[in-house]
């Protein structure tokens, strides 16, 4: 469930499939998300996922690819 809604989300932030096709794309190193796309991605994860993320917990190698961000919230869901 996380992984078809982060690929989802990551998808609408960024504006492209590519995501849900290379799921270990870096994601701040290719363009397709920045500072504010991370905010969105935060409101998304507590939205739909009810996953409170502050971005001060965590660290942005953490978060470079969708499989990252993925890894991450299933650890600390299931933590």
């Amino acid at each position: 469930m996380i992984r078809e809604k982060i690929l989802s989300i990551l998808s609408d932030i960024c504006g492209t499939d590519e995501i849900m096709r290379n799921p270990d794309l870096e994601l701040f190193k290719s363009g397709w998300l920045d500072s504010f796309g991370i905010i969105e991605l935060f409101v998304a994860i507590h939205e739909q996922l009810d996953i409170e993320v502050a971005p001060t917990e965590m660290e942005r190698e953490e978060w470079e690819t969708a499989n990252k961000i993925i890894t991450y919230l299933e650890l600390r869901r299931f933590s």
